[in-house]
């Protein structure tokens, strides 16, 4: 991946990653039942509205984010990158969690009502993938499997 980006952009995915997922877990909200609220720095994770605002903030640069390895990655196939299976599956997982938050923001629109029944079923289709790409990352990361995969060029492999 360092083809394709610098070291920061994997600090900021990293960070986003791990702030998405805590304010996710404190839009529960865990964090004020179980007294994580009270650890010094920790206060405004009880506080619900600033803790879905820090989540969704983090949720559209990972959105951001997405659309920009998603541009550099079609550019960079032509150089014999190719998206590694780990990490088609990660990328299936948190795409499928963004796009379920856009839904769910969506929803505080003027004008935009869902049924009672989709917006459960939403909010648990949001949880799992979460969830499921949380599990599947630190999987990944204990594995060291990596996102992409170097594979002769388009232009080598046609020749052969």
């Amino acid at each position: 991946m360092e083809k394709i980006s610098t070291r920061w952009m994997h600090w900021i995915y990293g960070a986003a990653v791990a702030i998405v997922l805590f304010t996710g877990f404190g839009n529960m909200p865990l964090w004020g039942r179980y007294y994580i609220a009270d650890i010094p720095g920790l206060g405004w994770s009880g506080n619900f509205f600033l803790n879905l605002q820090v989540h969704l903030f983090m949720g559209a640069v990972l959105l951001g984010l997405g659309v920009y390895f998603l541009i550099v990655y079609v550019y960079s196939r032509w150089d014999g990158i190719r998206v590694s299976p780990s990490g088609r599956v990660r990328a299936a997982l948190l795409t499928l969690a963004l796009l379920s938050g856009l839904v769910m923001a969506a929803r505080n629109l003027h004008g935009i009502q869902f049924a009672f029944e989709f917006q459960v079923g939403l909010i648990f289709f949001h949880m799992g993938t979460a969830m499921s790409f949380m599990i599947a990352s630190i999987t990944c990361h204990l594995a060291r499997c990596r996102w992409v995969q170097d594979v002769p060029p388009l232009s080598e492999s046609s020749k052969s």
